[in-house]
């Protein structure tokens, strides 16, 4: 055994032996604690069935005082009994009466007095009793101490201690990075189901601009101020957006395909001049054209928010299990350094009681091998092939997200536009009315992905990421994977057919439009 060892638990083995006696008589002080709360509890109950009992006896003492003095004074009882020649007689009996009922009210509160005394002393002991238990936390505490001070070597004859030492740093930093990643994905989440629901409320207003037709049908501007007042606010909260998507990838820059959360690049509308001075005669391809980008975030941000709370879920309940295996840890552990310690301290310095060592306290997960590293708890989310060589903190500052203008109007609440007047078909009827269920039931949103329920029955393994739907070529994704393109062809026509298909071709993807 390593003679630096050995000498330092002998140098401190008084010191040791004082605290280990301390500490073997905490069971006792617990036990005492115990009976001493379940004493003053009892005394508490005591008390309160004794206060029930005098409230009683004090209500019966009140109404036997009362018929005394109405017998005594004028009433129709002492009438009755005056008349009867008994009032004497039971005059004297209603006195009896009232004097019992007094006595024993008395009685009951001298019975409470000794009952408040000894709660009294049942809580003195206990306080006591708490007072002496705090003082194991300190000890407690200088006792693992000592066995850090001296454990700060190692020695060959005693390999378990090392290897649980080595996991229990391994699973507090587990814990530590699934605590960290939990709140990042919760802020994530905030942040994206934000987005997901301003989408919708976007698209809506996209499709009434596009859809829209004036009274004017054969005549008038090429754009209605209404229509105006629309794309401008559908602008403003494109950028909301994309403000939003930044927050996400910036707290959590681990989210697969974190380009595809972008809502501004290439997006002709947000550069289009809108008044009704100077119109882009291409206004409503470009409208078109944001549409379907929008329509295509939305399912990204869609699959983006699987994945976070797949992994959220995957992090809280990596914690229950590292917060149990820490505990088990460290009481192996401390049960392995005191058992090497009593060892030394009677004289054996050889190591030779030491080979069952390994094999009566095992790890918490001995599936591994004395010299191989247990198995991972938690794993935190790669991150994307361009920040393998950096953390999660450089990889934060390192994204290229895109820039929010900074002289931008906060964005106006949709409730507060003008009404659009439109004699458009059926289609177009119930614009006006029940916004959410329009944006939810509309045929222009794809359905809800089922992923998360379907890939989430295992919650002890990291999810997977989900593969995005592509925008266009110009879309730098770091994954490998091939990607065919189109070129959008948005529609000019606004001009609609009851019993026809209007098909918004826009990023790869097909928006149907049922207009029957």
């Amino acid at each position: 055994m390593s003679s630096n060892l050995v000498q330092c638990i002998q140098d401190q083995a008084s010191y040791y032996r004082k605290l280990r006696g301390e500490l073997d008589s905490e069971s006792n002080i617990t036990n005492a604690l115990n009976d001493a709360k379940a004493i003053r509890q009892d005394f508490e109950k005591a008390i309160q069935l004794k206060r029930a009992e005098i409230n009683s006896l004090e209500e019966n003492s009140k109404k036997e005082y009362r018929d005394v003095r109405n017998m005594r004074h004028l009433s129709f009882r002492s009438a009755a009994a005056t008349l009867s020649g008994k009032k004497k007689e039971r005059t004297a009996k209603e006195e009896a009466k009232y004097q019992l009922a007094f006595e024993n009210e008395q009685r009951s509160k001298r019975e409470l007095d000794e009952l408040q005394i000894s709660y009294n002393g049942a809580l003195a002991r206990e306080e006591e009793l708490v007072r002496q238990k705090s003082h194991f936390i300190d000890t407690t505490h200088q006792f693992d101490s000592l066995l850090e001070q001296i454990f700060t070597l190692e020695d060959p004859n005693f390999p378990l201690e090392p290897q649980l030492k080595t996991e229990l740093a391994n699973y507090k930093e587990q814990k530590r990075l699934a605590k960290r990643d939990k709140n990042r994905f919760s802020e994530a989440e905030q942040s994206l189901s934000t987005a997901l629901v301003d989408i919708k409320k976007v698209i809506r207003l996209l499709d009434t601009v596009i859809n829209y037709v004036p009274f004017e049908i054969f005549g008038g501007p090429i754009i209605d101020e209404e229509q105006v007042a629309y794309l401008e606010a559908a602008k403003r909260r494109i950028w909301e957006i994309q403000r939003l998507m930044n927050i996400a990838r910036t707290v959590l820059p681990e989210i697969p395909y974190p380009q595809t959360l972008d809502v501004v690049t290439n997006n002709t509308l947000l550069h289009m001049q809108l008044n009704l001075n100077y119109i882009d005669i291409a206004w409503k391809a470009k409208t078109s054209q944001c549409f379907g980008m929008l329509a295509t975030a939305y399912r990204n941000t869609q699959n983006s928010l699987t994945w976070i709370k797949q992994y959220k879920e995957y992090a809280s309940n990596a914690l229950i299990r590292l917060n149990t295996a820490v505990n088990t840890i460290q009481e192996s552990l401390k049960n392995e350094r005191r058992r090497i310690m009593d060892i030394v301290l009677a004289g054996h310095t050889t190591g030779g009681e030491t080979a069952s060592s390994s094999t009566d306290n095992p790890p918490l997960f001995s599936t591994h091998g004395v010299n191989e590293p247990p198995p991972p708890v938690y794993e935190a989310p790669p991150v994307d092939e361009q920040y393998n060589n950096q953390n999660q903190e450089t990889a934060q500052q390192d994204q290229h997200l895109p820039v929010i203008p900074p002289d931008l109007s906060p964005p106006s609440s949709f409730s507060n536009l003008p009404e659009m007047n439109s004699n458009d078909n059926s289609n177009n009827n119930n614009n006006n009315n029940n916004n959410n269920n329009t944006i939810v039931n509309s045929p222009l949103i794809p359905p809800p992905t089922n992923s998360y329920n379907n890939n989430n029955n295992n919650t002890n393994t990291p999810p997977q990421p989900i593969t995005p739907i592509l925008e266009n070529a110009n879309v730098p994704l770091t994954n490998n994977i091939s990607v065919t393109t189109t070129t959008p062809t948005p529609p000019l026509s606004t001009s609609t057919n009851r019993n026809s298909q209007q098909t918004y071709i826009s990023h790869n993807i097909a928006i149907w439009e049922s207009t029957g």
